[in-house]
């Protein structure tokens, strides 16, 4: 029981280290010194991946604490990535991060100049209302807000 016992820990000490680490580094090095064109480019994509998924856990880590078997998942992720059959790195680049690097700026510089249009209208009411109810008193608000409740 005992030797099952240490098979796990060893297992979860060193998997992460070997399969997203060791085996990436070794075929990199394989990559460059063969000068296959294919494989740099998909080991380059795994890198960018796999640095994409450790900015996401050291961002939410405090979230993913919580997540039971966070570690497992993020090791059949990356394995999936990794393995060079299924191309997993290749496809999530092609699907995912790159349609995101190929907005336009200005779509993004319009869609946060609209949610401070929405924010500003949200401020336009509650002001509004504080002035309705210095004018009209908290009564009257309470009347108009009831009467319009009743009609929707």
């Amino acid at each position: 029981m005992d030797f099952f016992k240490f098979l796990k820990i060893s297992f979860d000490a060193l998997a992460w280290p070997i399969f997203a680490l060791g085996y990436p580094l070794v075929a990199s090095i394989r990559a460059i010194e063969t000068n296959s064109d294919s494989d740099c480019r998909k080991l380059v994509t795994y890198w960018v991946l796999f640095s994409l998924i450790s900015l996401f856990e050291h961002a939410f880590m405090g979230l993913l604490k919580w997540v039971l078997g966070w570690d497992y998942v993020k090791l059949m992720i990356v394995c999936w990535l990794m393995i060079p059959r299924f191309d997993g790195a290749f496809h999530v680049y092609n699907n995912f991060v790159h349609p995101c690097l190929s907005i336009d700026l200005q779509t993004i510089i319009n869609c946060f100049i609209k949610l401070k249009d929405l924010f500003a209208k949200k401020e336009n009411f509650l002001t509004e209302a504080d002035k309705y109810v210095k004018e009209n008193g908290s009564e009257a608000l309470e009347k108009l807000i009831s009467a319009k409740v009743l009609l929707v």
